[in-house]
């Protein structure tokens, strides 16, 4: 079942609540991103971490019945497919071989940041024979202690004094970002940005971060580009019924407008003094981001549904 909020207000409350009153209930929490639609900021890594936590939890499947929470806004955005998530997820176990430099490589692909000390989710660290990362879905980053090419020992540790808080047998790596930075992937994002804006110039530097394959700020919003097709919500839980939140409804229109206004703004080249220090912006078009209005109605017409709604006032009042 999905339980639509209207707000990361509505969100968080709703989550808490459940844990408190329902602890042993199955819960998968997908936000929205922290950032407007058509931004030049990206989302918050933490933000990403959550979205990608549930979302290759409910790609694997497993049968166990939960309660996703969601907003409108997360439930109107496009999502990396599932296919992609279910390749680039895989445990760790110890005693069995792991190639040091390729897990590098591999986190480098799925978003992770190399840092000198991993203190926040989607870093990771590697000192020798030592690698540590900040996983997505858990409240401390992993030491993965290898000796030669064989995984000896996966332990949590506490990132500020550095001491082992319990020993693990198995780590399931998962990735950080909703598209990975790879040689198919990229040259995929530069085939659909020409395709998309025509010939591009030395100077867009979001083009020339993305060839190099290198992070670039608010490049989330060009998401369809390193993807053949994007899934929604209404793809990863079919025929999962819905409950819309108190006012979730009108959420929805109000949130189908500030896309559709903040892309015909990001089509107009800024002017003013400040419009030749930022690159012109380069938007896709609103569907291939969010879902259409009539994709809405569908999915809504398609499945179950319930409402919540506010007490009404005690008799006589």
């Amino acid at each position: 079942m999905v339980l639509v909020l209207r707000d990361d207000v509505r969100l968080d409350e709703t989550r808490q609540a459940l844990r408190f009153f329902a602890p042993g209930l199955a819960l998968s929490v997908i936000p929205a991103w922290d950032c407007l639609p058509y931004d030049r900021v990206s989302p918050k890594t933490e933000i990403v971490a959550r979205r990608m936590e549930a979302l290759v939890g409910l790609s694997q499947g497993g049968g166990t019945p939960v309660l996703v929470l969601t907003t409108v806004n997360a439930l109107l955005q496009r999502l990396p497919p599932r296919a992609m998530l279910a390749a680039a997820s895989s445990p760790i176990r110890v005693g069995e071989r792991l190639d040091g430099e390729k897990l590098a490589a591999a986190l480098g692909r799925t978003g992770y940041r190399r840092v000198g000390t991993v203190m926040e989710p989607g870093e990771f660290a590697v000192r020798g024979g030592l690698i540590d990362l900040f996983p997505p879905g858990g409240d401390e980053p992993y030491r993965i202690d290898l000796f030669g090419d064989t995984v000896e020992a996966l332990r949590r540790f506490d990132p500020l004094s550095q001491r082992t808080t319990a020993q693990v047998k198995e780590l399931m790596l998962m990735p950080v970002s909703e598209f990975l930075m790879d040689a198919e992937s990229v040259q995929r994002f530069r085939a659909g940005y020409r395709e998309a804006f025509g010939t591009v110039n030395d100077d867009d530097p979001l083009y020339q971060a993305i060839s190099a394959r290198q992070m670039h700020l608010g490049m989330e919003h060009w998401l369809p580009l390193f993807h053949e097709r994007l899934d929604t919500l209404f793809d990863y839980l079919p025929g999962a019924p819905l409950i819309l939140d108190h006012g979730a409804e009108e959420a929805v229109e109000e949130r189908f407008a500030a896309i559709h206004d903040a892309f015909a703004a990001r089509r107009v080249a800024p002017k003013g003094a400040g419009a030749m220090q930022a690159a012109p912006y380069k938007p896709l078009p609103p569907e291939r981001l969010y879902l259409r209005a009539d994709e809405w109605r569908e999915q809504m017409a398609a499945r179950p549904q319930g409402q919540l709604r506010p007490f009404g006032p005690p008799p006589g009042q």
